[in-house]
């Protein structure tokens, strides 16, 4: 049974919509307003948050770290809800909060704006006018809290699955053709999408309780979860909390696992297939410890849908067959695919050295990467590996390429390619004769100026300065920046050299 999220303004029809969608498909329902009012039991002032984020609030790090927490208390109450069964939701962009999960509905409604306008005129006692401004105001400032909270465009019609007019259809008609939408298998659960929300609550639920917890409330942590293994990374000023984290979080339901890796910033690295003994992995691990820097992991298939394979490691040991009588016999687990263990040994392997960041899987189209990025993740670089392995090497140059642009126009982060991690590492052969010759001529111009000072004196300030002065104006302009060109060179050569990023 799908997640079926419908987007509304409010005057709209959506809640209407949605609760009789419900009613018709036997879900449950949950709207925007139980979740605000979950996560003011919590402690997060929903309300204030709009309000500052509407005015533009001076302390951005305190609304941050309230945001991120109203984030995780929304994605923890809808994956809860949606573990019972299946449900419909109704609020403002709620399917922003399972990226990664493929047995989602997205609806979004364009309500007729006669209509709205005349529900505010009897609902809030207003003239035509003042209706109409107040649901431009109401609109916009949705549109700001969307903007804000998922950093997205809430009118963006690529982000939905069906828009729907309301002009020339009633909602009991939308919700009668929504019933047959859901049905269709393109919104039927995956076990690789069930383990997706699996993986989205559990982190959910840990950022909570390190919220909640007064010990770790006000830490700069990040945190990741794949199959039950959760993955902390937290800032070094703030070691102190590595023994705190697992007492934190020793009862939170679903984890088996944590890891804490201290980390100054993260490393994203975009791979079809990993391997702990290959030469990429080795200068990532480099990049890595020269930083500071916890990797995170994406296990990216492109283009093809989600596998239908049992999670790894949680295979059922029991299965029914057909003819038995309903006798279930004993089979052995599905082992794990070569990408799976190779991605898992990887893992294991940052984890040894300390710069583990986490992992995720992610299939599909481009768009998928973008919406399973953390965004409260200050990612310093993304390295694009081994892709599109089953294309014909000119194909996979191109591919490759256009999705290094694509994420260097999403992420705010430099994005290289791995072919070229090892120019960043160290000092090529070409770039240590190019430092040569740039050396060579910064000390030839240096020697030229102290053997020539008193010509030199003369153009500045002296005899052909009062003839020409504009002649010492064009010297200046001429040879300033080649002088900043050539030493930066030298120093540039010299930091890489003595691998000083």
């Amino acid at each position: 049974m799908p997640i079926i999220f419908v987007c509304g303004v409010p005057f709209g029809g959506g809640e209407r919509l949605a609760k009789n969608l419900a009613q018709k498909l036997g879900y449950a329902y949950l709207s925007r307003e139980d979740v605000v009012a979950k996560a003011n039991e919590c402690g997060i002032p929903v309300g204030k948050l709009e309000v500052a984020m509407i005015k533009r609030p001076v302390v951005q790090e305190r609304m941050a770290k309230l945001k991120d927490r109203y984030l995780a208390v929304a994605t923890a109450t809808i994956c809860e809800k949606a573990a019972q069964g299946g449900l419909v939701y109704y609020g403002r962009a709620g399917h922003y909060l399972l990226p990664g999960v493929s047995h989602v509905l997205r609806v979004r409604l364009i309500p007729e704006h006669a209509g709205r306008v005349e529900a505010v005129k009897e609902r809030i006692k207003l003239s035509r006018e003042k209706a109409e401004a107040f649901l431009k105001n109401v609109d916009d400032d949705i549109r700001s809290w969307v903007r804000f909270v998922h950093g997205v465009d809430m009118d963006d019609p690529s982000r939905y699955d069906f828009v729907v007019n309301l002009e020339n259809v009633s909602l009991d008609n939308v919700a009668t053709a929504l019933c047959g939408i859901a049905d269709l298998p393109d919104f039927r659960p995956t076990p690789a999408s069930l383990r997706a929300m699996e993986d989205r609550l559990l982190q959910a639920r840990v950022r909570i309780k390190l919220a909640l917890d007064e010990r770790t409330s006000d830490a700069d942590i990040t945190v990741r979860s794949t199959e039950g293994v959760v993955t902390i990374t937290y800032m070094p000023r703030q070691a102190g909390l590595a023994h705190l984290i697992p007492q934190v979080l020793g009862d939170v339901p679903g984890c088996r696992e944590i890891r804490c890796t201290m980390a100054s910033t993260n490393i994203l690295w975009v791979q079809e297939a990993f391997r702990a003994d290959s030469e990429t992995f080795r200068q990532v691990n480099e990049l890595a410890r020269r930083w500071g820097a916890a990797v995170e992991l994406l296990l990216y298939k492109p283009g093809g849908e989600e596998t239908e394979a049992m999670p790894l490691g949680l295979a059922p040991s029991v299965v029914a067959r057909a003819g038995n009588g309903g006798v279930e016999d004993d089979v052995p687990a599905t082992p794990p695919s070569p990408a799976d263990s190779s991605f898992q040994e990887t893992m294991e392997a940052l984890v040894q050295e300390g710069r583990c960041g986490g992992g995720q899987r992610v299939s599909g189209g481009r768009e998928r990467i973008g919406d399973a990025v953390n965004p409260s993740v200050a990612f310093s670089m993304v390295v694009v590996g081994d892709l599109f392995l089953e294309k014909p090497p000119a194909a996979r140059t191109r591919l490759t390429r256009e999705l290094t642009m694509f994420l260097a126009e999403r992420m705010k982060a430099p994005v290289i390619q791995t072919g070229d991690l090892a120019a960043r590492l160290h000092l090529g052969a070409r770039e240590g004769l190019k430092a040569v010759a740039a050396t060579v001529l910064v000390i030839g111009i240096y020697v030229a100026v102290f053997l020539n000072q008193p010509f030199l004196l003369d153009l500045l300030g002296g005899k052909v300065h009062e003839g020409a002065p504009w002649l010492s104006a064009l010297a200046v302009a001429l040879l300033a920046p080649i002088i900043a060109l050539l030493y930066g060179t030298v120093l540039a050569s010299a930091m890489k050299w003595l691998k000083m990023d």
